[in-house]
């Protein structure tokens, strides 16, 4: 039996807030410098919602959303299903909020 204690979560970006050059800001700290202001400021005012990370762990979800959502985001952990021998067939595409 295979037993993971890292469950991966997205982090979804819901809604920006009052201040989205100021979730932008935060977003291009999180990503590093690789990520230009401009095209922070594009992700975070598109069509939302946005995925921001995909199939990260605690440590990244611990060190991302307190910075977005002190810039005024909404951000949802999305966990990803895990498979239970008992329950049958895997779900296609499903998620569960967390």
């Amino acid at each position: 039996m295979l037993i993971c204690d890292h469950i991966p979560q997205d982090i979804v970006l819901l809604d920006v807030g009052p201040r989205p050059l100021e979730v932008a800001k935060a977003l291009r700290e999180l990503m590093g410098m690789g990520i230009g202001l401009w095209r922070a400021k594009q992700i975070v005012t598109q069509a939302l919602p946005v995925r921001l990370a995909e199939g990260v762990g605690d440590d990244v979800t611990a060190t991302w959303v307190g910075p977005l959502r002190d810039a005024g985001a909404m951000i949802e952990l999305q966990t990803w299903w895990r498979y239970q021998p008992d329950q049958g067939q895997l779900p296609v595409g499903r998620a569960m909020t967390g």
